[in-house]
């Protein structure tokens, strides 16, 4: 019996296995979400006292869920902590901000003012 082409097995010995790590862990996947199914019924059952339809101004219902902080943390389990962020650097409120770029003229100096060396010709 001739084998294939040195080609054909290497890129069998490459797909083959590819092909099946993904498909067992899209079957493993599945068994998850029967479970997670089952977690979601049980939210949908303790919200549903809490849902809403309304209409908003172009004619479309939306359902909305309605609940204080302490209803939520009773129904979904803690919340998570929100740590502050500290604001990003810039310029001190009052100021404009200024552009940092390369060849971006001082606040003082022309776009084309020859002090930094830029317009002079090495030639003369």
């Amino acid at each position: 019996m001739r084998w294939p082409r040195k080609g054909i097995l290497i890129r069998l010995c490459i797909y083959v296995p590819l092909i099946a790590y993904f498909s067992w862990r899209a079957l493993d996947r599945d068994g998850d979400r029967d479970d997670a199914g089952a977690a979601d019924d049980d939210i949908e059952r303790k919200l549903a006292p809490h849902k809403r339809m309304v209409t908003l101004p172009d004619g479309t219902q939306q359902e909305i869920v309605e609940l204080t902080p302490e209803q939520a943390e009773a129904i979904l389990g803690p919340m998570p902590a929100l740590e502050p962020r500290e604001p990003a650097p810039g310029p001190p409120p009052g100021q404009p901000p200024t552009r940092t770029s390369p060849g971006a003229a001082s606040p003082g100096e022309a776009p084309g003012d020859p002090a930094d060396g830029a317009g002079t010709s090495a030639g003369r």
